[in-house]
């Protein structure tokens, strides 16, 4: 599994951004799922494959929704970020082996699957067996006893804003950036998972800005019920005073060693030009940073 895959799991495997999602796709953004009323499920199942061996698979995130003690519904959500053909084939066999698992079990419970597609090109491919079997040469009878699965599949990076107003976790603020990229504007929404959701940003846009921003965070700001906008500013404030910070001790040390060689003239030039300083950091081997 990829760096990318498991920081998305990551982040969908928190409560309240995984009831979230499913509240916002499925049930319209009424908040018919509660994150307490969640458990963690295993992700990991079984197959027979190739000559008899035993293989196993794993979905990204499960999660039971239980009521009264009981198992009422499992939820798989599963993270996509190229479109295959044979992507059904994948919930055909986490759903087939969750529901053989209840064979043996005194618990019966539906098993239902999203498929969250991070994808920049829209979704092209069969979201059901009878799509994908449309070009097999089969008898017109053949077609009624297909099994009719569907995929269901949600284009994270096209979401209208209708839907997208349905998240209040994290996950607002990762489809908005996904749809609006360059147009993204942070909000004063609170940011509950910052470390998890920075992370997320940086898998989905490979801008290293969030990886450096998280790194950069205090204990407290990693704690959550801070913005984005408010993070990003410091960010840049910090970038800006860090770099002030460093040309000063840089400037500084290129003065000494001019004195300190009696190259008066060359002091007097580096004061009014800034392309002659650099000159003479690269020749005398002055780096960013460097103190006297």
């Amino acid at each position: 599994m990829g760096q990318k895959d498991l920081t998305e799991k990551n982040f969908l495997l928190h409560q309240d951004i995984f009831a979230d999602t499913l509240n916002a796709l499925m049930y319209d953004g009424e908040e018919y799922l509660c994150a307490h009323d969640l458990m963690p499920a295993p992700t990991e199942s079984f197959y027979h494959a190739v000559r008899g061996k035993l293989a196993n698979q794993f979905s990204d995130a499960a999660m039971y929704e239980m009521k009264n003690g009981h198992m009422h519904v499992q939820y798989i959500l599963e993270n996509e970020i190229q479109a295959k053909p044979k992507t059904i084939f994948r919930k055909l066999g986490y759903e087939g082996a969750l529901y053989r698992r209840q064979l043996e079990s005194t618990e019966a419970y539906p098993v239902l699957s999203l498929l969250l597609y991070w994808g920049a090109e829209p979704w092209k491919q069969p979201v059901n067996l009878k799509e994908f079997f449309r070009k097999a040469d089969l008898e017109p009878g053949t077609w009624q006893f297909i099994t009719d699965v569907k995929l269901h599949v949600y284009e994270m990076a096209h979401l209208p804003k209708q839907i997208r107003n349905r998240f209040k976790s994290d996950m607002r603020i990762v489809v908005d950036y996904l749809v609006e990229r360059q147009n993204y504007k942070p909000t004063e929404q609170k940011i509950v998972h910052p470390e998890a959701l920075l992370l997320m940003l940086k898998a989905l846009s490979g801008d290293i800005r969030y990886l450096k921003i998280r790194n950069a965070m205090s204990e407290e700001e990693r704690e959550g019920n801070i913005t984005m906008c408010e993070l990003l500013d410091k960010y840049e404030n910090r970038g800006i005073q860090k770099g002030i910070q460093q040309g000063e001790q840089r400037y500084a040390a290129l003065n000494e060693k001019l004195i300190q060689s009696g190259r008066m003239d060359d002091l007097l030039k580096a004061a009014h030009s800034k392309r002659y300083r650099n000159q003479l950091y690269k020749e005398l081997g002055i780096v960013t940073g460097a103190s006297t």
